[in-house]
């Protein structure tokens, strides 16, 4: 298998920009992991935020234990949902750009190591 799919498959199944770690472009790397990764605790401190707060609500009676009361709560828009939709984007394009750059970076050294087979 070639560098360019296997990196992009490192970064597509792994974490973003564990291609480029393959292919040994860590600055790369490590600025790609930093923002998908910064994004996805955010979104995960944020679900787990979400998660104590109601389930404080239900704990002291102001919740009723209700399916549908629940779920209610649950998809209501949070009062930072500018900052999840923004945690969101910034999550899936990190892991959008990791692949196909760890692709694109993946095919250019493929290249320049079958021209020097050639010579």
């Amino acid at each position: 298998m070639n560098k360019a799919i296997t990196a992009s498959l490192l970064s597509a199944f792994v974490c973003p920009g564990a291609g480029h770690f393959y292919l040994k472009k860590y600055n790369t790397a490590t600025l790609i992991s930093a923002c998908s990764l910064t994004g996805l605790v955010y979104l995960l401190y944020q679900a787990v935020e979400r998660a104590k707060e109601i389930s404080e609500q239900i704990l002291s009676g102001a919740v009723p234990l209700d399916i549908s009361v629940i779920t209610k709560l649950i998809t209501e828009q949070p009062a930072n949902g500018q900052y999840v939709t923004l945690a969101t984007w910034v999550f899936i394009l990190g892991w959008a750009i990791g692949v196909f750059d760890a692709y694109r970076q993946g095919n250019a050294i493929d290249k320049r190591e079958q021209k020097n087979e050639k010579l």
